[in-house]
Protein backbone atom coordinates (compact mmCIF):
# COMPACT_ATOMS: atom_id res chain seq x y z
CA UNK A 1 0.00 0.00 0.00
CA UNK A 2 0.93 3.38 -1.03
CA UNK A 3 1.85 5.66 2.47
CA UNK A 4 -1.27 7.66 2.94
CA UNK A 5 -1.02 11.32 3.74
CA UNK A 6 -3.35 13.12 6.48
CA UNK A 7 -5.87 14.55 3.45
CA UNK A 8 -5.79 11.12 1.97
CA UNK A 9 -7.16 9.59 5.09
CA UNK A 10 -9.48 12.22 5.81
CA UNK A 11 -10.50 11.74 2.50
CA UNK A 12 -11.57 7.94 2.39
CA UNK A 13 -12.95 8.80 6.09
CA UNK A 14 -15.13 11.34 4.12
CA UNK A 15 -15.88 8.07 1.70
CA UNK A 16 -16.84 6.10 4.64
CA UNK A 17 -19.57 8.63 5.76
CA UNK A 18 -21.00 8.50 2.04
CA UNK A 19 -20.75 4.66 2.12
CA UNK A 20 -23.03 4.75 5.25
CA UNK A 21 -25.19 7.28 4.03
CA UNK A 22 -25.98 5.70 0.78
CA UNK A 23 -26.74 2.72 1.93
CA UNK A 24 -28.90 3.45 4.04
CA UNK A 25 -30.70 5.52 1.77
CA UNK A 26 -30.30 2.20 -0.20
CA UNK A 27 -32.05 0.32 2.01
CA UNK A 28 -34.54 2.44 2.44
CA UNK A 29 -35.51 2.05 -1.19
CA UNK A 30 -35.34 -1.39 -0.89
CA UNK A 31 -37.93 -1.44 1.96
CA UNK A 32 -40.27 1.28 0.61
CA UNK A 33 -40.36 -0.13 -2.93
CA UNK A 34 -40.66 -4.05 -2.82
CA UNK A 35 -42.97 -6.26 -1.68
CA UNK A 36 -41.19 -7.10 1.46
CA UNK A 37 -43.62 -9.96 3.27
CA UNK A 38 -42.23 -8.22 6.92
CA UNK A 39 -42.09 -4.80 6.17
CA UNK A 40 -43.25 -3.21 9.23
CA UNK A 41 -39.97 -6.22 10.94
CA UNK A 42 -37.71 -4.80 9.08
CA UNK A 43 -38.56 -1.17 8.94
CA UNK A 44 -38.10 -1.77 12.80
CA UNK A 45 -34.50 -2.96 12.03
CA UNK A 46 -34.58 -6.24 11.21
CA UNK A 47 -32.70 -5.79 7.74
CA UNK A 48 -31.95 -9.56 8.04
CA UNK A 49 -35.50 -10.27 7.02
CA UNK A 50 -35.36 -8.91 3.25
CA UNK A 51 -35.55 -10.50 0.52
CA UNK A 52 -35.39 -9.95 -3.57
CA UNK A 53 -38.76 -8.97 -3.72
CA UNK A 54 -41.44 -7.21 -6.94
CA UNK A 55 -40.82 -3.67 -6.96
CA UNK A 56 -44.06 -2.14 -6.38
CA UNK A 57 -44.21 -0.06 -9.76
CA UNK A 58 -43.87 -2.92 -12.04
CA UNK A 59 -40.12 -2.10 -12.62
CA UNK A 60 -36.92 -3.71 -12.10
CA UNK A 61 -35.27 -1.29 -10.50
CA UNK A 62 -35.70 0.60 -7.91
CA UNK A 63 -35.73 4.54 -7.79
CA UNK A 64 -32.96 6.26 -9.02
CA UNK A 65 -31.46 3.17 -11.74
CA UNK A 66 -30.34 1.04 -8.73
CA UNK A 67 -30.36 -2.73 -9.40
CA UNK A 68 -30.39 -4.53 -6.24
CA UNK A 69 -29.58 -8.50 -5.18
CA UNK A 70 -30.43 -9.07 -1.36
CA UNK A 71 -28.11 -12.31 -1.21
CA UNK A 72 -26.91 -14.17 2.63
CA UNK A 73 -26.13 -11.42 4.68
CA UNK A 74 -25.91 -8.53 2.22
CA UNK A 75 -27.54 -6.68 -0.47
CA UNK A 76 -25.42 -5.80 -3.40
CA UNK A 77 -26.96 -2.19 -5.38
CA UNK A 78 -25.67 -0.92 -8.82
CA UNK A 79 -26.47 2.01 -10.71
CA UNK A 80 -27.27 0.81 -13.94
CA UNK A 81 -26.09 4.50 -15.26
CA UNK A 82 -23.09 4.97 -13.40
CA UNK A 83 -22.26 1.73 -12.38
CA UNK A 84 -21.74 2.57 -8.56
CA UNK A 85 -21.58 -0.32 -6.45
CA UNK A 86 -21.93 -0.81 -3.09
CA UNK A 87 -22.84 -4.54 -1.33
CA UNK A 88 -24.43 -3.32 1.98
CA UNK A 89 -24.44 -5.72 5.24
CA UNK A 90 -27.86 -6.81 6.16
CA UNK A 91 -28.74 -7.74 10.01
CA UNK A 92 -29.62 -4.62 11.96
CA UNK A 93 -29.56 -1.00 10.94
CA UNK A 94 -26.71 -0.66 12.60
CA UNK A 95 -25.16 -3.30 10.35
CA UNK A 96 -25.55 -1.23 7.14
CA UNK A 97 -22.70 0.87 7.60
CA UNK A 98 -20.44 -2.19 8.28
CA UNK A 99 -17.87 -1.94 5.55
CA UNK A 100 -15.95 -5.10 3.77
CA UNK A 101 -12.34 -4.37 2.90
CA UNK A 102 -13.02 -5.51 -0.95
CA UNK A 103 -16.41 -4.25 -0.89
CA UNK A 104 -15.42 -0.50 0.00
CA UNK A 105 -12.50 -0.84 -2.28
CA UNK A 106 -14.95 -1.59 -5.26
CA UNK A 107 -17.62 1.27 -4.25
CA UNK A 108 -14.33 3.81 -4.22
CA UNK A 109 -13.64 2.60 -7.56
CA UNK A 110 -17.34 2.50 -8.83
CA UNK A 111 -17.49 6.63 -7.44
CA UNK A 112 -16.97 8.96 -9.31
CA UNK A 113 -15.56 11.34 -6.38
CA UNK A 114 -13.64 8.83 -5.02
CA UNK A 115 -12.47 6.40 -7.97
CA UNK A 116 -8.89 8.08 -7.87
CA UNK A 117 -8.04 6.57 -4.22
CA UNK A 118 -7.50 3.29 -5.68
CA UNK A 119 -4.25 3.93 -6.37
CA UNK A 120 -3.27 3.68 -2.88
CA UNK A 121 -3.98 0.43 -2.43
CA UNK A 122 -2.16 -2.06 -4.64
CA UNK A 123 -4.05 -5.61 -2.98
CA UNK A 124 -7.67 -4.62 -2.97
CA UNK A 125 -8.56 -6.66 0.00
CA UNK A 126 -5.33 -7.17 1.59
CA UNK A 127 -4.07 -3.34 2.03
CA UNK A 128 -7.29 -1.75 2.65
CA UNK A 129 -7.88 -4.30 6.14
CA UNK A 130 -4.51 -3.40 7.05
CA UNK A 131 -5.75 0.67 6.47
CA UNK A 132 -8.58 -0.98 8.78
CA UNK A 133 -7.22 -2.29 11.14
CA UNK A 134 -4.78 0.68 11.63
CA UNK A 135 -7.96 2.71 12.08
CA UNK A 136 -9.59 -0.01 14.74
CA UNK A 137 -5.84 0.67 16.50
CA UNK A 138 -6.77 4.12 16.50
CA UNK A 139 -10.36 3.93 17.74
CA UNK A 140 -11.77 5.46 14.18
CA UNK A 141 -13.21 1.90 13.12
CA UNK A 142 -14.89 -0.93 15.34
CA UNK A 143 -14.25 -4.31 14.23
CA UNK A 144 -17.51 -5.83 14.27
CA UNK A 145 -17.31 -9.73 12.91
CA UNK A 146 -14.93 -11.54 10.25
CA UNK A 147 -13.58 -8.60 8.02
CA UNK A 148 -16.61 -5.61 8.81
CA UNK A 149 -15.95 -3.05 10.40
CA UNK A 150 -17.60 0.11 11.08
CA UNK A 151 -16.73 4.13 11.19
CA UNK A 152 -17.19 5.37 14.97
CA UNK A 153 -18.74 8.59 14.71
Amino acid sequence: MTALTKETTDELLEAMDTYKRIAQELINKLISETSQAEKEKIIDGAYYLLANEEVLNGEELLSGKWHFDVHGEHCMFENAETGQTLEVSLGSKDDAGNMDPYFFYNFLKSTANYEHLIAYFENPFGDMLDFFERLAAQNVLIHVRGVEYRKLL
